[in-house]
């Protein structure tokens, strides 16, 4: 986390917002933004998400219903994936990809800045073969960049 982060020891999962299998758009758009802001109402200080989820779609949930974000609300995304066209979960860790995916996340949250970053690297049965050492570099230099 970034330095000096506080955050509550609860958090929001945002993957659901999406549309069934978390592809697509939901069913009730509304009804996803007043969770969002009922979540924020309770305190809960950080939201999980990630632009993979739909794709786009939960984030741009997210900005629809708390941007301006209150001072104490942290987004954790997460980069290491993205979709195809049915759905498929597809692995993304080349450089330009987590470059992009960065880069993404901040438009369609409407950020400068993200506070955390997850790497995800595998699928949901086992992890991938490889290093994790050029996907976390890739990382660290876009956290030095700013």
């Amino acid at each position: 986390m970034a330095e000096g982060l506080t955050v509550t020891r609860m958090g929001y999962g945002a993957m659901q917002l999406a549309g069934p299998h978390v592809f697509g758009p939901p069913a009730d758009r509304a009804a996803a933004v007043a969770v969002l802001r009922e979540v924020v109402a309770l305190g809960i200080t950080h939201i999980d998400t990630s632009d993979y989820y739909g794709p786009y779609v939960t984030n741009q949930i997210i900005k629809q219903a708390l941007h301006p974000y209150p001072d104490d609300l942290h987004l954790v995304t997460k980069v290491g994936a993205r979709r195809d066209a049915e759905g498929n979960w597809l692995q993304a860790l080349a450089p330009d990809q987590l470059r992009q995916a960065v880069y993404d996340n901040l438009d369609h949250l409407g950020l400068d800045v993200l506070d955390v970053v997850n790497l995800r690297v595998g699928g949901l049965g086992s992890p991938e073969p490889g290093s994790v050492a050029e996907p976390f570099s890739v990382l660290a230099q876009l956290q030095q960049e700013g």
